[in-house]
């Protein structure tokens, strides 16, 4: 397993925001989600099922409602094309394996379908970046 797996976040802005699976599960949804990919984090904006922003890194006071986390290793599993059981969901992960989802619990039990379809497009986005690689 590599040490660093990097998330094509122009990739995946782009196709959440052309996923209509996606816009329908993520309207009237407001929210900042940090992701934290071993030492990387990510943030993204999603303003009324639309990805406004999704950016690397960090500038000290980035705000966010929602925390998904965790090793590197973990998210390769996650990210894979066919994740054994209990690496296919985040929420599963957080039981089974050293990951973290948290934050407002509320927001993202109500929008869980759309964390499911960010999770499915960062899966998709980061294996067409390795095979291009």
């Amino acid at each position: 397993m590599s040490t660093s797996l990097i998330l094509p976040v122009d990739a995946i802005r782009e196709r959440l925001n052309a996923d209509p699976e996606f816009k329908l599960a993520a309207r009237f949804w407001y929210c900042d989600l940090r992701f934290k990919v071993g030492e990387d984090l990510y943030f993204m904006h999603v303003e009324n099922g639309r990805v406004q922003s999704f950016v690397q890194g960090t500038h000290g006071f980035d705000p966010y409602t929602i925390n998904v986390a965790g090793p590197v290793e973990v998210w390769e599993q996650m990210l894979a094309d066919k994740p054994k059981p209990f690496y296919h969901d985040w929420f599963a992960a957080s039981f089974h394996h050293p990951f973290e989802f948290g934050g407002d619990l509320e927001s993202a039990y109500a929008y869980y379908y759309a964390l499911r379809r960010i999770h499915a497009i960062m899966g998709e986005c980061w294996r067409a970046e390795r095979k291009a690689a």
